[in-house]
Formats: C-alpha cells, sequence, structure tokens
C-alpha cells in the first residue's frame, strides 16, 4: 500500500506525524511526505522520502510578525482566549490556511496524480489533502496534534478551500475523512468521533553532550517554549522565572533553541544553563520537571515520560492544555509572574504530582500503538478502494 502524508509548512504540524509515518514504513508500506518550508528537510532528516510541493513559497507573508513582542504575545492571548472558549479553530486561521492550501495545491495535486497513493494521512490543517482525496477517490486521515476533537473541521475548511478546488477542476466535495487523535479520549476536548492512538513523541535526533550523560547532582527542570513561541515572543517572559530559579537547589535548563535571543534575559543565576537546541525526548529522562508554553506536543511528551509540568500558556490552545495539566493534577498552570521559588521547589517535590504522573504515564502507555492503527487504516484503505 502507498501512503501519501501531506504536512503544512510547520515542524509543530510535522513531528506529530512521523510516528505513523514510520510505523507504515516498518510495516512495509511506501510511504511518501507531501510538504513544503522548514519541513522539507525535517522530513528528509527522519529518514522520509520527500516532495517540496511549493518550493519558494512565501508563507512568511500569510502570517507576518506585527509589532513589538509585548504585541504579539497579546494578540497570541487573544486568540488563545477565543479557542479556549469556543473549543475551535477561530475562523481567521482557517482563512489563512486557505491560502497556504493555495500556495501548495497545485503540487500537491500533481504528484498525488503521479504516485497514485491509496491513503492520504494528513496535519489537521493542511485541505491539500482533502483536494488530492476527493480527486484520487481513496480516504484522508486526519492527523490530530492537539487535545481538541472538531468533527466538523473538514466542512468548516471548505469555503476556504472551493476557490482551490474550483481552479483545478475538483468537485468542491469532501472525500472520506477518520479522524485519529493522539491521546485518549478523556483527555480529548469538544466534540468529534474519532480513533485513539498513543503518540510517539519526535523532536528530531542529536548527539549527547557531556552534562546530559554524567550523573546529575540536584534537581533538573527544563525551561521550552516549542518551536513558535520563541520567534513570535520572545525570551524577555522568562525573566521571572530565572529569578525564581536563583538561589533555589535545582538546575534549570534554558531550552529555546539555537536563534533565540537571550539577550533580554540579562545576566543568568548561575544554576541556570542555557543550551541550543537540544531534542526533548533526550532531556525528559533526567528531568524532575518541565516549565513550558503549554504547547500540546511538549504537554504530551512530559506526561508520557512521566514528568511533573508547570504550564505558562501564551495562546492558540495552550490554555485547553493547561487545564488538562491540573485537572489530571500532574502539575500547574500559571503566567509566568506568577512562578516563584516555591512553587519551583512543589513541581519537582510534591510526590503528589509525581504518583499522578506516574499514573498518567502508564494509562497512556496502554493506548494502541501507532503499529495497531496502522492495520487498522490498511484495512479502512482496502475496504475503500
Amino acid at each position: 500500500m502507498r501512503v501519501l502524508f501531506n504536512v503544512s509548512p510547520g515542524l509543530d504540524h510535522l513531528y506529530p506525524a512521523l510516528g505513523l509515518a514510520w510505523a507504515f514504513r516498518t510495516a512495509g508500506h511506501e510511504v511518501a511526505v507531501a510538504t513544503a518550508g522548514v519541513c522539507v528537510e525535517a522530513a528528509v532528516r527522519a529518514g522520509l522520502t520527500v516532495r517540496d510541493v511549493a518550493p519558494g513559497a512565501d508563507f512568511a507573508s500569510v502570517f507576518p510578525k506585527k509589532g513589538t513582542p509585548e504585541e504579539r504575545i497579546r494578540a497570541m492571548r487573544e486568540r488563545g482566549e477565543e479557542i479556549t472558549k469556543s473549543q475551535r479553530t477561530p475562523e481567521i486561521i482557517l482563512e489563512k490556511f486557505g491560502l497556504i492550501n493555495d500556495m501548495m495545491a497545485d503540487g500537491t495535486l500533481e504528484f498525488a496524480r503521479t504516485w497514485r497513493p491509496d491513503l492520504i494521512v494528513y496535519s489537521r490543517l493542511q485541505g491539500t489533502a482533502l483536494l488530492a482525496a476527493r480527486d484520487l477517490g481513496v480516504p484522508a486521515v486526519e492527523n490530530g496534534y492537539s487535545f481538541l476533537r472538531e468533527g466538523d473541521l473538514p466542512a468548516r475548511m471548505l469555503p476556504h478551500l472551493a476557490p482551490t478546488f474550483e481552479r483545478l477542476g475538483v468537485p468542491v466535495e469532501l472525500p472520506f475523512v477518520q479522524p485519529v487523535y493522539f491521546a485518549p479520549q478523556k483527555l480529548m476536548r469538544g466534540e468529534g468521533e474519532g480513533w485513539s492512538m498513543r503518540s510517539l513523541p519526535y523532536q528530531g535526533g542529536g548527539v549527547l553532550p557531556d552534562w546530559l550523560v554524567a550523573p546529575k547532582e540536584r534537581a533538573r527542570i527544563v525551561v521550552t517554549l516549542g518551536t513558535v513561541v520563541p520567534g513570535v515572543a520572545g525570551s524577555g517572559s522568562l525573566r521571572s522565572v530565572l529569578d525564581a530559579a536563583a538561589g533555589a537547589d535545582l538546575e534549570l535548563i534554558l531550552a529555546l533553541g539555537d536563534n533565540v535571543d537571550l539577550e533580554p534575559l540579562g545576566t543568568l543565576p548561575d544554576n541556570v544553563r542555557p543550551v541550543g537546541w537540544t531534542p526533548l525526548s533526550s532531556l525528559l529522562p533526567t528531568l524532575d520537571g518541565v516549565v513550558h508554553h503549554g504547547g500540546c506536543g511538549t504537554m504530551l511528551a512530559a506526561a508520557q515520560a512521566g514528568v511533573p509540568q508547570l504550564a505558562m500558556p501564551y495562546g492558540a490552545d495552550n490554555w485547553i492544555n493547561a487545564s488538562i495539566i491540573e485537572s489530571e493534577g500532574i502539575g500547574f498552570d500559571r503566567q509566568p509572574e506568577q512562578v516563584d521559588g516555591d512553587l519551583l521547589r512543589a513541581l519537582v517535590g510534591d510526590e503528589t504530582l509525581r504518583k499522578n504522573a506516574a499514573v498518567l504515564a502508564a494509562e497512556l502507555a496502554a493506548e494502541p500503538g501507532p503499529d495497531q492503527m496502522v492495520t487498522r487504516l490498511a484495512e479502512l484503505a482496502g475496504a475503500r478502494s
């Protein structure tokens, strides 16, 4: 069977799909990835066959960076409040991804018609998969990467995709769509039906530094803001977190990537270690706590590792994810200015948090893995061929 993964041009869209992609490969199926932008090289590094369907496309023009970091943070928060209240993707996001999809549509459809997949798996806002699946008459599989169930999302996307469908001569109709969620139903929010699958967190590979393989001398916390927030909000909002860590008997790893300006943070406390790009998966086995932005990928990776979490929501669905952390009793939902030394000590020292985190990790580990989902999706493709 041939399986096409159609992914939006963002690492937060690609990484959640790679576990399933490799499961298909391991089961002997042919896999290709149709994507663009930063995801092309990232998918190649993950060992997959990739087609760049929009070389040279200016995706940044759809999401231009405007204003100061403070203004951008305020805009992120407003959008996040809207998502949290409605538990739906805002219409403005569907409109913007309609533009992104149009940039990628010609290349995606051309490749799909040539390669002839039996199944198309797509990141949930990648409407070109709906276009190609409708054209070829094959099922589309919505690969979830958030804790939101939105059963009507494909239908809500279709009006924003209609001009592209019409331009390329494809009937403005949805194909058969099967949602796949990356977490148990008990953690999901919103409405919709789908199949649940255990997530396989992926953040790329890396060479372990000496300090990471040496025995740690005290409790260790990592601070990360994922792949999107640092570029939008910068690092300045973390000053209060660093101040809280100053003098505490713990080691704080500041993992914000290679291209984030740390100058707004001023002088770092002696117990704070800034590091470049370091896959979270390599850090998690050594951690006693994770401080992050509330991103679903970071939250779920830490939950699967049984590590207590402190979420500081910035935007998008961050507040929904932070509320799950609190409701499951595995950590805290706070803003950076609310973080103090006592909170960090509770994060690494509260036995109830640690026990709850271990219980949830065991529940997540018991979910059907990507290997089982491959069998189910192969049967779906065969039944609808």
